[in-house]
């Protein structure tokens, strides 16, 4: 099977382990293509990372409107069904390829969203150069929505044209239903965990280094409203209990949430690590003896998956999670779901973690558990391929 795999998010080296798992699975030829570069991230310009690709090419493309998700798009896109390599300028210029000889894809997958102009533009391209080529978009958005023209009539061409699709979240495949997309779909997120990076380790010296104590509630993530960071607050600084509360990311809250904790918590220390490279995330998570995810449903958004979740499963740290959006699927029988926004209920919830390391344990070998059968990039991998086989008959 000949998969050519479209996306920014594969920019970044760790995100292709996915494809890396894909491209040695039974029959698989996989080429990625992605944009020369993705401006305007929270960590600045974003090239192409380059990562071993013996597995299979990656293709650095020249686009136009980069940092746009859904409207950017590629200048040359024949060179994607090029034979040939296409070389990374330092300009982010593609070499030119030679089309003779090609052998056209079984499946073309952009990972863009459904009204995306680049997958408008691999659905034209296929017409020309892959016309039995099976089309698939993925979409992670899980808030109800109506498009204006002309992105209203771009999403419906692209919905019509499409063969399959995946969405990250079982919001986003209703709103797509909604939309009056009838093809196949599948729920599945966009990137696993790696289980030998992601996994139960010895982190007393980070605990020492930091300064930890002997309950230790961790957050992962962005410092805003949404993200529940303030209920988190406020079941700590109730919790009758003396904690640490380790917070890794950054954002506007921060502020906030400092002034808060000195001027009520003399019970609640707090560690605030703003920057963490990903390769390390597994060693904080190991200092945490529960992972808190208390998001928010505003109106301009909602939890679409939360991937800090299944790290911290696989790393066998106990889960409390809000009900919000996708939390509940994602978590399952693995952790404790307690109403977002309610910050007595959480506090209830990090009571029960810290009065009883059984249910602590017991959580620990669930999350572990739950991350290896369904969230690995070798188990979405597979989940990929399967979906795939059955649209190619």
């Amino acid at each position: 099977m000949r998969i050519l795999y479209v996306g920014h998010a594969y920019l970044v080296a760790e995100n292709r382990k996915k494809l890396g798992e894909l491209a040695q699975l039974p029959g698989v030829e996989l080429t990625l293509v992605v944009p020369h570069r993705w401006p305007g991230t929270m960590h600045g310009d974003l090239p192409y990372d380059p990562l071993d690709e013996t597995l299979y090419p990656v293709r650095p493309l020249r686009a136009f409107l980069a940092g746009r998700e859904s409207v950017y798009g590629y200048w040359n896109i024949r060179e994607a069904f090029s034979p040939s390599p296409v070389r990374n300028f330092p300009d982010g210029r593609g070499g030119r390829g030679v089309r003779q000889g090609v052998k056209a894809p079984d499946i073309i997958c952009v990972e863009q969203g459904a009204g995306a102009f680049s997958f408008f533009q691999f659905l034209r391209a296929r017409d020309r150069f892959a016309p039995s080529a099976k089309a698939v978009f993925f979409t992670w958005w899980n808030l109800p929505y109506r498009s204006r023209q002309p992105l209203r009539a771009l999403e419906a061409f692209n919905l019509r044209h499409a063969d399959g699709g995946i969405a990250g979240n079982a919001d986003a495949r209703d709103i797509l239903r909604d939309h009056g997309f009838t093809g196949p779909l599948r729920v599945l997120p966009q990137l696993g965990v790696d289980p030998e990076v992601f996994c139960k380790r010895d982190a007393s010296a980070l605990r020492a280094e930091l300064n930890l104590g002997s309950f230790v509630v961790g957050f992962a993530g962005r410092f805003v409203a949404e993200k529940g960071l303030r209920v988190l607050v406020e079941a700590a600084l109730n919790l009758g209990k003396s904690i640490d509360l380790l917070l890794l990311g950054n954002g506007p809250l921060e502020a906030e949430v400092r002034e808060r904790i000195a001027a009520h918590g003399s019970r609640v220390k707090l560690r605030v690590v703003n920057s963490v490279p990903h390769a390390e995330v597994a060693r904080y998570l190991n200092c945490m003896d529960a992972f808190v995810l208390p998001s928010l449903t505003t109106t301009f958004w909602k939890e679409q998956f939360g991937h800090a979740l299944i790290e911290a499963f696989a790393c066998e740290v106990p889960v409390v999670g809000s009900s919000s959006a996708e939390i509940p699927n994602v978590v399952g029988d693995a952790g404790l779901i307690v109403p977002e926004g309610d910050a007595a209920a959480l506090r209830d919830g990090l009571c029960r973690l810290a009065d009883d390391p059984a249910l602590r344990s017991d959580l620990a070998r669930r999350g572990r558990a739950r991350a290896l059968a369904l969230y690995t990039n070798r188990r979405l991998a597979e989940s990929d391929y399967e979906f795939f086989k059955e649209l190619v008959g």
